[in-house]
């Protein structure tokens, strides 16, 4: 058994699937990337188990009170994080772990391929609950079009909107979400795609491309509740986001099509705040005249429970799919 509680483990660049075995049955058995199960354990904490990459994955899932539907499943996780203090801990490894750990997210007429990267928060890098969004921005993204992507974490949504053709101007606060990204695009075979990669304080980005006169396309945001920047400048979403937003759009260009999305994991924060807010946002823009969906990020389970995990709006492109929209303008 090993023990990881550092995030920057070092992984290899080399492009390997995980190829299954006959003797495999985790592999055999379920989808990959899939979320199995979810629900509390014996001392009433929330916990989910996934499947990535051939390897269970179990990990805290604190606003979770449900049942669990797979309980003989549990006892097969390879990876386990234990939390030592609130969002923080260490991460028990119990079998064989690909090197790279990687996993396939096929998107229309691309196939992204992503690292695994266990951090010590819990965090793996990897989001499924917005994969149909990413799915969306490479259906409704223009090949040529420029695309402003913010709190862009490890990248997904950057190399989705890259896939489709994009220039695309990628925003994090974090080195070690920056480098996981580039390294996603380098695994997805997007390394020469016209990708800015930036570490800033996506306020202090966008302030400076408005001085600049800067203009977009597109822009897509996934801020946290609360976080800081490279300088410490405090985010808090309740107060923050509404006028970062605004500003975002008064970057798009007179003609701009979107594609726009916003989506958010943070109580309060539900869809149909999220599309009063965009829509609010979008009113000097041409978008304006366009329909603005909303709807919960979910991911399902084997029992095809849905997990609810945030929620987005969306404007430009095509209707939503997968995730629910249940509103529109």
């Amino acid at each position: 058994m090993r023990t990881i509680d550092n995030a920057r483990r070092q992984t290899s660049l080399r492009v390997v699937c995980f190829v299954s075995t006959m003797n495999d049955p985790v592999a055999k058995k379920f989808l990959d990337p899939a979320l199995l199960d979810f629900g509390c354990d014996q001392t009433g904490h929330g916990r989910r188990l996934e499947h990535f990459g051939g390897v269970l994955i179990d990990r805290p899932l604190p606003a979770s009170r449900a049942a669990r539907r797979q309980p003989g499943l549990w006892q097969d996780a390879t990876v386990v994080f234990r939390e030592a203090s609130r969002g923080r801990g260490s991460w028990e490894i119990r079998g064989h772990v690909p090197d790279p750990w990687l996993i396939d997210l096929p998107l229309p007429g691309h196939c992204l391929r992503l690292l695994v990267r266990p951090a010590p928060s819990g965090q793996v890098g990897i989001f499924l609950e917005q994969w149909p969004q990413w799915q969306w921005l490479t259906r409704a993204t223009s090949a040529g079009s420029r695309v402003l992507s913010l709190f862009a974490h490890s990248g997904a949504a950057t190399l989705a909107l890259a896939a489709a053709g994009a220039e695309v101007v990628h925003i994090d606060s974090s080195r070690q979400a920056l480098e996981l990204a580039r390294e996603n695009a380098a695994a997805s075979g997007l390394a020469a795609a016209p990708i800015r990669w930036v570490r800033e304080d996506a306020r202090r980005f966008v302030s400076r491309e408005l001085r600049r006169g800067s203009q977009y396309d597109g822009v897509v945001l996934d801020p946290p509740s609360w976080g800081h920047g490279p300088r410490g400048e405090a985010f808090a979403i309740d107060r923050d986001l509404p006028p970062l937003l605004a500003d975002c759009c008064r970057l798009l260009t007179p003609a701009a099509r979107g594609p726009v999305l916003l989506s958010a994991h943070s109580p309060g924060w539900q869809p149909k705040r999220l599309q009063a807010t965009l829509t609010a946002s979008l009113e000097t823009t041409l978008l304006a005249a366009t329909q603005v969906s909303s709807g919960e990020l979910t991911c399902p389970d084997l029992a095809g429970r849905l997990l609810p995990q945030g929620g987005f709006a969306r404007a430009g492109g095509l209707p939503p799919t997968g995730n629910r929209g249940t509103n529109s303008r």
